[in-house]
């Protein structure tokens, strides 16, 4: 004598509980590793900012910039990604676009913004090693600086930066 059993199985929760029991493609983590491995790569740190700079103010100033030199190696484009600002100590953290396009960043040291001498450094956590394969660690020698009043090599031009906003050219 042979029973026969009969079970129906219900579909596993027809409704979405939380945003964790959805499982991304592998495309979008790929993407996410790879964004997140040249992330210190594609930093620049931007101080001596005035106080009046702002995120909107930072990521305009750079990307017109960028495109203006001929930096944008990614394509047409704003290059800026991100930016955050501490204003207590008058800096800022930009993410780029690319690598290249923060090797290329790297030339704007001492441009004027808002009437003010920034400097355009790598972050502190910036590692050459890591950074080789990633992209150039140089700015392209072919960028056009003398269009935003850079590049003009003369030997009685120093560059003095860190004053107080007080002192004015009088």
């Amino acid at each position: 004598m042979f029973l026969t059993f009969c079970v129906s199985f219900k579909p596993f929760m027809s409704k979405r509980v939380t945003g964790f029991d959805i499982i991304p493609p592998a495309s979008a983590i790929l993407a996410s590793a790879a964004g997140q491995a040249t992330r210190n790569a594609r930093r620049i740190y931007v101080s001596d900012l005035p106080p009046s700079a702002n995120q909107k103010t930072v990521t305009t100033f750079f990307s017109h910039v960028m495109a203006a030199i001929g930096g944008n190696a990614a394509g047409p484009g704003d290059a800026v990604v991100s930016v955050y600002i501490n204003h207590e100590k008058k800096f800022a953290f930009v993410e780029m676009r690319s690598v290249e396009e923060a090797s290329n960043a790297m030339s704007l040291d001492g441009i004027i913004f808002e009437g003010v001498h920034v400097r355009v450094k790598r972050p502190s956590d910036y590692n050459p090693s890591l950074a080789a394969p990633l992209g150039p660690s140089q700015p392209n020698p072919n960028l056009n600086l003398t269009v935003v009043g850079l590049g003009l090599e003369h030997p009685f031009r120093i560059l003095v930066s860190g004053l107080p906003y007080y002192f004015t050219e009088a």
